[in-house]
């Protein structure tokens, strides 16, 4: 176990180690109602201009900054990940605060809108004003960017947050919410709550919480849409993936293979947008095989700072990675890296062709683990992607713009990198959010922000003293006019 529980404490051990790394207190139901009380009734946040929330918001992200060595070494004791990858979820941090901060002020600003020519004495425009609380849970296997991310674009449109970090990894998130209270004067705008599955549940239930954000498995995400859908509160499911990387013929090889082993082992596999199965034309797909074999024996698993892979940060995660190799490995081909950590580590796979009915096609694996499965048509190849209702994130890799185009337009999948891997999730700018089982509605960009938004349109009569054509009593010459003028304009 990476954390152990009792006397109403979460104790967190480093995944790699197992040595305690630091202590959170579960929050009591007590707790939560408190933290839904002030944000229910705490109206300075939401008071505040749009430019002025980007500067604090602005004012904080360098305050992280400034703070960066505490934050790196904290995720590194809760997760046992590699310094790299700490590194590259700060800078992701840092990059999408930086760059939300200054698209907020045009994306959630009032926006007019050309009310057409029948109606010239009026105005019209749309106004982004805050949803008011959000409930944000989230999971363990980014504990700054994925659940920070959510939280500063909700405050950036003027809500209050709630959040709930996994029992596994709070103590980022504890370390995050001081410096928040130590540097920044509104202090309720941001509250945190500690514990397990019944403390989200209780913001997901709540009639305080006016929209939820969820990022984790799509078996609970499931869970909540379904609550959420009995009063229609708004929720925003970032679940899981199987996600595609597609290699065509005509393909970069070396551009394939080394963009597979990044996509797909990055974190150690645990990404919700690691690529998962390779689809190879099957002119290719001996080659391919070939030298992505040779270069996965070179990656190594384990605890020294020479090694490539971190830990497995759960024990359940760790046993179903096992399970879905075990089922195959008997009858597929399948090449390994080095573990050079024991238990706590999996050594880098790739499985040959699995079987169409194992688990490790048809569910989301979370582990450095991909299965190559070459195809011979298109149908075929959109058929197999298809096939588990996953539509999260996907990539492919070809020099034919026409086929890459067309096999786009096919995909159910709410991203796609050309010739790249990942990336997509880490341009702050670009909408994020899956199809399927892989969830509903947007982070990131213009449409994650104002995702938090309630969307209202407003019209304002400019000319009080005309009376409108539409009420009663006017006179029949209006009427004949009237359609003389739009049998002129829309003829």
């Amino acid at each position: 176990m990476s954390i152990n529980i009792e006397s109403n404490q979460i104790t967190i051990l480093n995944p790699a180690t197992l040595k305690e790394v630091g202590r959170v207190n579960i929050s009591s139901q007590e707790d939560v109602n408190k933290c839904l009380e002030i944000a229910q009734s705490y109206k300075e946040w939401s008071s505040l201009s749009l430019n002025t929330r980007c500067s604090i918001i602005n004012k904080f992200r360098k305050v992280v900054l400034k703070n960066s060595d505490l934050i790196k070494k904290t995720i590194k004791d809760e997760t046992g990940k590699k310094d790299f990858v700490v590194f590259a979820e700060l800078l992701s941090f840092l990059d999408h605060t930086k760059t939300m901060s200054k698209l907020a002020k045009s994306a959630l600003k009032k926006s007019k809108r050309k009310p057409g020519i029948l109606f010239k004495n009026k105005k019209a425009y749309v106004q982004y004003e805050p949803m008011g609380v959000v409930g944000i849970i989230s999971p363990w296997n980014y504990p700054l960017a994925t659940p920070m991310k959510g939280t500063i674009e909700g405050l950036l449109a003027g809500n209050n947050i709630i959040l709930k970090p996994s029992e596994f990894t709070p103590l980022t998130i504890k370390i995050i919410k001081k410096l928040w209270d130590e540097n920044i004067e509104y202090k309720n705008a941001f509250q945190i709550v500690n514990g397990l599955g019944d403390i989200g549940s209780i913001l997901v239930q709540s009639n305080s919480t006016d929209v939820i954000s969820f990022t984790g498995s799509t078996e609970v995400g499931l869970q909540i849409a379904k609550i959420c859908s009995s009063t229609l509160k708004p929720c925003i499911l970032e679940l899981g993936g199987k996600d595609p990387m597609i290699i065509l013929k005509d393909a970069s090889i070396k551009r394939s293979v080394e963009s597979a082993l990044y996509a797909g082992l990055f974190n150690a596999g645990q990404t919700c947008i690691s690529t998962e199965e390779v689809y190879v034309e099957d002119d290719i797909v001996d080659e391919f095989v070939s030298k992505l074999s040779v270069r996965i024996k070179d990656i190594t698993s384990g605890y020294d700072v020479n090694d490539d892979l971190g830990p497995i940060i759960t024990p359940e995660t760790k046993q179903k990675i096992n399970e879905h190799i075990d089922e195959v490995k008997d009858s597929c081909q399948i090449y390994s890296g080095i573990n050079n950590g024991g238990e706590k580590y999996i050594a880098p796979t790739i499985v040959i062709d699995p079987p169409d009915s194992s688990r490790i096609v048809n569910e989301e694996t979370f582990g450095p683990v991909m299965s190559i499965r070459p195809f011979k048509t298109e149908d075929e190849l959109i058929d197999k992607i298809h096939k588990t209702g996953y539509g999260l994130s996907s990539s492919i890799f070809s020099k034919n713009n026409t086929r890459i185009n067309r096999i786009i337009k096919r995909m159910k999948t709410g991203n796609v990198n050309v010739n790249d891997a990942m990336t997509s999730y880490i341009i702050p700018t670009l909408p994020y959010g899956g199809e399927g089982i892989s969830g509903i509605g947007k982070q990131h960009g213009v449409e994650g922000l104002r995702s938090f938004c309630r969307v209202k349109s407003i019209v304002v009569n400019r000319f009080n003293f005309i009376d409108e054509i539409g009420w009663w009593g006017r006179p029949k010459i209006v009427e004949r006019a009237l359609e003389k003028i739009v049998n002129f304009l829309f003829r």
